[in-house]
């Protein structure tokens, strides 16, 4: 199966997930994630707002809202910018629909960055992932900078494959994590 057919696969089934089993897998997940030894030295996390069924994290940024400092993407020229955010600031609608801080007053640089949380639809035991399509994160690590930040793979276990297809270009995750279990890629 190619990543397209993959990629729809993936989709629909997340989509038909029942939205109470959605919420408890999410809040599972957030868990298992706080277990992280990475997770935990970490001060300046990006992260993402959830869509299309994704692992939900808006639990961590409550709880977590005074002891991490949360950056998120907005889409500028096919580029992620990343803006901080903390628990109740007013948020807007971005590009694909997703929920984006208001305030764009700060654009955070990889050099401040302790941790980036990548969504994933699937992802594999070497730490690629498959995401929307859209080349986002792609582009992202390109730059050598960004490529330098430890980078989680957030996905449910259903997204869990042992080997997916991958180009050249894309960069494998340091870890993954699902509601299940965190696993460590050995060769990042």
């Amino acid at each position: 199966m190619d990543k397209a057919q993959l990629r729809t696969k993936l989709l629909q089934q997340r989509r038909q997930l029942p939205e109470t089993q959605w919420q408890r897998q999410s809040l599972e997940l957030c868990a298992n994630l706080q277990q992280w030894l990475v997770f935990q030295q970490a001060s300046r996390i990006c992260a993402y707002f959830s869509t299309q069924r994704e692992a939900d994290l808006e639990a961590l940024f409550d709880r977590l809202g005074k002891t991490k400092c949360w950056g998120f993407p907005r889409c500028g020229q096919k580029n992620l910018l990343w803006h901080p955010w903390q628990w109740g600031q007013p948020l807007t609608t971005g590009a694909y629909g997703i929920k984006v801080p208001t305030d764009q007053t700060e654009i955070w640089s990889p050099s401040t960055v302790d941790l980036l949380l990548v969504p994933c639809l699937a992802g594999d035991r070497q730490g690629y992932r498959l995401g929307y399509g859209g080349g986002y994160y792609d582009r992202l690590f390109t730059d050598p900078f960004w490529r330098a930040v430890p980078k989680a793979g957030i996905l449910f276990e259903a997204g869990l494959r042992e080997k997916l297809p991958h180009d050249p270009w894309d960069v494998p995750l340091q870890a993954l994590v699902t509601e299940k279990q965190i696993i460590e890629i050995e060769s990042c």
